[in-house]
């Protein structure tokens, strides 16, 4: 007499109640190991996400940069610097750029308004900064191209730099003093804000706070007037999507490659490639953390197949009157794997349940994003049947093999 897949189930959730403490103790192992299967993934997602956003921020994955290369050994010779001539060929080799902005920077920079001062950076840039990096005016405008052909005195201020020299004044139109120089205010940018990760609020409550406290004169102007002799050492571009960015970034290093005579005296990066390393890294970080929550549940998969064993050893009367009364093998095999994933299922809707309930603690105390999907809930449920269904199997085999007969002589 087969027993259908409903009895089954049923007979599996009726031992499991008869059962609560043993039960409890079964599902021990499962639980732990899906909660930190939960939070680990939740953390990975975090993190990416908030890498994306970082970039994005950024000026999004299109960006590739041009910057000196640290690692060089500049005793070889070579300097990472470009004149105006290596920037304009540059610019001529790469006619799909859909943005090009060398720019030189004043690092102590003063600028002066009546009795008030601000130090901090000023660059020296072209107008397609804004193209490149995605951040606007909030008021008045940015630079122009005309500005940078007669190199004008105008400047457009970071929002910071705005706010402790006029707090509540509107600043435009006013004329402002840069290294001897007056310059007419133009414009002020967008503030910038993005919410620190894993601790960097103790140092600053804004990741971008660092942008706010720029301001920006055309590239003419810092290198005519305000900083006179410097050289351009820093170059960003914009492909003209993020396909199309890592074929670019290679292009342009081959091109600086060769203006440089071979020495590595910049490094070109590209945005795209950054997150993606940044992604394999996460995932690497993952993977490990995973396994290590995999052991757990292995561990309690070993337990689990024991007590199922133990639990047969148990029922050997009843799993004989059963095969007497015409139950298959197959339907005793079939009960006591159902018993096994039944146990580990609920372990497993157990663990997702609490992982998901000290997602925010866990996020709060690591001060980083954590983000919960679909997916992780999908693949830490799978995971625990998986494991009903590896370690259900020998107590479940051993039961359907029992000899009726020598069963139905068990005390």
């Amino acid at each position: 007499m087969a027993i259908p897949l409903a009895e089954s189930i049923k007979i599996g959730l009726a031992d499991i109640m008869m059962r609560k403490v043993r039960s409890a103790v079964t599902v021990i192992g499962i639980i732990l190991g899906v909660m930190c299967i939960m939070v680990v993934l939740a953390i990975v997602n975090g993190m990416n996400k908030s890498t994306m956003a970082w970039m994005q921020e950024r000026g999004g994955l299109n960006k590739i940069e041009v910057q000196a290369n640290w690692n060089y050994d500049f005793s070889k010779g070579g300097s990472a610097s470009f004149n105006l001539k290596e920037i304009r060929y540059i610019d001529s080799m790469i006619p799909e750029a859909s943005a090009f902005n060398p720019s030189v920077n004043k690092w102590d920079g003063v600028l002066s308004w009546g009795d008030k001062q601000y130090n901090g950076m000023v660059g020296g840039v072209l107008p397609d900064m804004t193209i490149v990096e995605e951040w606007n005016p909030d008021k008045g405008r940015f630079l122009k191209d005309i500005d940078v052909q007669n190199s004008s005195n105008v400047i457009v201020l970071g929002s910071t730099v705005a706010e402790e020299l006029f707090a509540n004044r509107n600043p435009l139109g006013n004329t402002i003093t840069l290294s001897g120089q007056k310059m007419l205010i133009v414009g002020v940018m967008k503030h910038r804000y993005m919410k620190p990760q894993g601790g960097g609020a103790a140092f600053s409550d804004n990741y971008l706070e660092y942008l706010n406290q720029r301001s920006f004169i055309p590239l003419s102007t810092m290198l005519n007037k305000i900083s006179p002799g410097s050289t351009i050492d820093n170059l960003d571009i914009r492909a003209a999507d993020p396909k199309a960015a890592t074929a670019l970034r290679k292009k342009v290093e081959n091109i600086v490659l060769n203006l440089k005579q071979g020495k590595r005296v910049f490094q070109v990066n590209s945005a795209k490639e950054q997150m993606e390393t940044q992604s394999k890294n996460t995932m690497i970080f993952g993977v490990i953390f995973v396994m290590i929550a995999v052991i757990s549940l292995l561990v309690g998969g070993i337990v689990i197949m024991n007590i199922m064993l133990a639990a047969i050893k148990e029922r050997t009367r009843e799993i004989g009157v059963r095969l007497a009364i015409g139950a298959r093998g197959w339907d005793i095999f079939l009960q006591f794997l159902v018993q096994t994933v039944l146990i580990t299922s609920m372990g497993g809707i157990l663990g997702i349940l609490l992982g998901y309930a000290i997602l925010g603690q866990v996020g709060k105390f690591l001060e980083i994003s954590v983000v919960a999907s679909v997916q992780m809930i999908w693949a830490s449920l799978s995971v625990s049947v998986g494991v009903g269904l590896i370690f259900g199997v020998l107590p479940a085999v051993r039961a359907s093999k029992l000899d009726p007969v020598i069963a139905l002589r068990e005390e």
